[in-house]
């Protein structure tokens, strides 16, 4: 079992996840996000390599657009 704090929610998963795992599990859309783990911005092209551990913060954050 392992928890994680998602944009200040607790979540628990029976598995340890990737970054992409965890990405798959919530139906996040990719397009225009940005992910940060225990505040440092992880690139997308680590994501699948990137392995979470108990308690860690992560923080999705959506762009939007404006004006």
């Amino acid at each position: 079992m392992i928890t994680l704090k998602v944009n200040d929610t607790q979540k628990e998963f029976s598995r340890t996840l990737s970054l992409q795992d965890l990405v798959n599990e919530l139906k996040v859309k990719t397009n225009g996000i940005a992910i940060a783990v225990n505040s440092n911005v992880v690139k997308k092209e680590e994501w699948t390599s990137h392995m979470l551990q108990n308690n860690d913060n992560i923080l999705i954050i959506k762009s939007t657009q404006g004006g």
